[in-house]
């Protein structure tokens, strides 16, 4: 290998790819040999520096795994089985029950992390457009071979499970907007550019919804938002659009929204006008919320959960049946692990340097958070059910493996960035 032809001097890229004290050593023994060139007795001595100083940056780079993010995305999992199993009443476990395939897509949603924190974010942001295209074809698909559940087209069954495109399709088109913005940089800032990441975002959003799935649709939009936020954009093209959001929200409700959905939004800040219909499972989550008390019932729930009057409890409602089962204690220290959570995703943007990796990080922070705070404000009554997961917490499996693939792609972020500094970050 043409060490010093390929690195120029030992103070260039060769300084870029040294960590520690023993990689400055080395790079010190470099320099003193004085080569200019590769001779044949210098072969092994080069292998052996170039070598060493791989293996460090590899250590270098596992030191970098952010264990507290992983934690807590653990814990949560964790209560969220318990969640699952005291809505299921608290019975035998069983793997072919709700607490066991729970289990298993969590486990595999882990091995997923692990498997993408060691790909490069290089190759991932090469992969962008091909990972938007295999979404694209997932929503379509939905709409030629998808089943109905529940008055709903989402799902496709693949063998023995059920897989909802919409869920993957979140991360890909994370993914492909942060590319985007991070391939154009500074041209961000002209309007067409402006647009077409807006019309990269509408795509899958008109696709979910028309399954429909208005709460997803939420999702890309919540994406779109943090990503541009951290965007060269111009502010005044944000802001055009922010100021703009009451009149397109009067236009989406006259011609865009169907009646059961306006129905679904009135009756969320009024149940008792549907008692028995639309408004049935606000009131019985609020029930259910406030039975719980100071320190809840324990595994058995509220009499709401225990009698089956709170229904879809292992999804849309698990918050309110976790409320009723630990508290407004538990309640807090719920909400403070996902503080907790954003905190630990917000941080990755601050700690990578390059643009892709920042609207990455940022667009998975705001993802999480518009998630959790929606799934949480529709069970105490203040927004419109839409079946937004509670992350790490909501039975579905697909939902699990895309939580834990955004948590994988921050870990990558971390374990890749470059050093900012020779030795040290």
């Amino acid at each position: 290998m043409f060490l010093a032809t390929q690195l120029g001097t030992p103070s260039s890229t060769a300084r870029q790819r040294c960590q520690g004290s023993r990689a400055q050593t080395l790079l010190r023994v470099y320099s003193g040999l004085g080569i200019a060139e590769r001779t044949p007795g210098q072969d092994g001595l080069m292998n052996a520096i170039v070598t060493t100083l791989r293996g460090h940056e590899r250590r270098a780079n596992l030191r970098h795994f952010d264990w507290a993010l992983v934690a807590t995305a653990l814990v949560l999992c964790l209560f969220g089985l318990v969640a699952i199993w005291s809505a299921d009443g608290a019975g035998p476990l069983r793997l072919s029950g709700p607490v066991g395939r729970q289990a298993i897509a969590m486990l595999l949603g882990f091995l997923l992390m692990l498997a993408l924190s060691r790909v490069d974010p290089r190759y991932i942001r090469a992969l962008a457009w091909a990972l938007y295209g295999f979404a694209l074809a997932g929503l379509i698909a939905v709409d030629l071979i998808g089943v109905t559940i529940g008055g709903a087209r989402r799902w496709i069954d693949v063998g023995p499970i059920t897989i909802q495109p919409s869920e993957p399709a979140k991360v890909a088109v994370l993914v492909a907007l942060a590319a985007f913005v991070a391939d154009r940089g500074p041209e961000m800032r002209r309007f067409l550019n402006f647009l077409l990441a807006g019309l990269l975002v509408l795509v899958p959003m008109v696709l979910v919804y028309q399954q429909p799935d208005l709460g997803t649709a939420g999702c890309f939009a919540a994406i779109w938002l943090t990503v541009m936020l951290v965007s060269p954009v111009r502010r005044l093209h944000l802001a055009a659009v922010l100021a703009a959001s009451p009149f397109l929200a009067l236009f989406a409700w006259h011609f865009v929204l169907h009646d059961y959905m306006r129905e679904r939004l009135l009756v969320s800040f009024d149940p008792e006008r549907d008692y028995f219909g639309e408004g049935f499972n606000i009131i019985q989550a609020q029930i259910a919320i406030g039975t719980g008390g100071l320190f809840g019932n324990g595994l058995a729930g509220s009499l709401q959960s225990q009698l089956g009057l709170l229904r879809v409890r292992h999804t849309d409602f698990i918050f309110a049946h976790a409320m009723g089962m630990v508290g407004f204690v538990g309640g807090v220290a719920l909400v403070a692990a996902y503080v907790l959570l954003l905190w630990r995703t917000s941080r990755v943007a601050l700690l990578v340097n390059d643009l892709f990796g920042r609207a990455l990080a940022t667009g998975v922070t705001g993802l999480l958070f518009f998630q959790a705070f929606v799934h949480m404000a529709m069970n105490v009554g203040l927004l419109p059910v839409t079946g937004v997961p509670l992350p790490f917490v909501s039975l579905g499996g697909s939902a699990i493996w895309t939580q834990f693939a955004a948590l994988g792609l921050l870990q990558s972020l971390l374990t890749h960035r470059r050093r900012t500094a020779f030795g040290r970050d």
